[in-house]
């Protein structure tokens, strides 16, 4: 049987703080003062920094040549996303797989949990125990979006993972004076969610005439992407 709590107690700060308890074993972290941190981004800052960082990952796999210069991702990581997602011939460069196809097509917390699994799954390969890091994530996604929490509470395998996960843009990093702090964004609190609370995404609009032209209203180099795979880019005007 499948049990799903009431929400009223998955918003509650009491019971997110028992379930912390439960995954790592200790008492939930404290966020960090403002006196130590002083001013930290904002809610829709953070949120625009985690889509702009997922976005770049999804760009990533389907076509490296298109991400940012200066944006980087560890190669080993890469090839483990990649694995299911791409199928290559010998001699011939690898391409998005029916698996791939459908992945991109997916609401975003649905990609995310993809990619977690994927993640988690691979954690041995790493040297890396899976229940620790199951129990992290999980304890992660309790943690309050947008506070600060200091790096130096973290063991040397969740210190790992916070670097993996600012790649993806589950969390931005900042450097203060004395300490440094990762800050959850809503792409980690809503690992805690059900698949049907998607992330927000960046809006457009796609019309198909019936002579089967196509156009794409975005400014997203991501659905530009997407769309790529599907048809054939005759004109490509700003926003259009």
């Amino acid at each position: 049987m499948l049990w799903l709590l009431f929400r009223k107690f998955h918003e509650s700060t009491s019971w997110s703080n028992s379930i912390s308890f439960c995954c790592s074993g200790c008492l939930p972290r404290e966020p960090l003062p403002f006196s130590v941190t002083g001013r930290l981004p904002t809610l829709v800052e953070l949120e625009n920094y985690a889509l702009d960082q997922w976005e770049c990952f999804l760009l990533q796999l389907i076509n490296s040549s298109q991400v940012e210069k200066g944006t980087t991702f560890s190669s080993s990581m890469m090839k483990t996303f990649q694995r299911g997602l791409l199928s290559s011939r010998d001699g011939e460069a690898a391409k998005l797989s029916e698996n791939g196809f459908q992945f991109l097509l997916m609401e975003t917390n649905a990609q995310l949990w993809y990619i977690m699994r994927e993640y988690i799954s691979s954690a041995e390969e790493r040297g890396v125990d899976p229940t620790d890091l199951i129990s992290f994530l999980l304890e992660l996604s309790f943690h309050t979006q947008g506070a600060a929490y200091s790096l130096s509470t973290l063991t040397e395998v969740q210190r790992v993972a916070i670097m993996d996960l600012m790649e993806l843009g589950l969390v931005k990093l900042q450097q203060g004076r004395k300490d440094s702090w990762f800050i959850p964004t809503k792409l980690a609190t809503n690992l805690s969610s059900s698949l049907s609370d998607s992330a927000a995404s960046k809006e457009g609009i796609v019309v198909v005439e019936t002579n089967f032209r196509l156009y794409a209203y975005s400014a997203s180099k991501l659905h530009c992407e997407i769309l790529r795979l599907f048809s054939r880019v005759e004109y490509q005007l700003p926003n259009l």
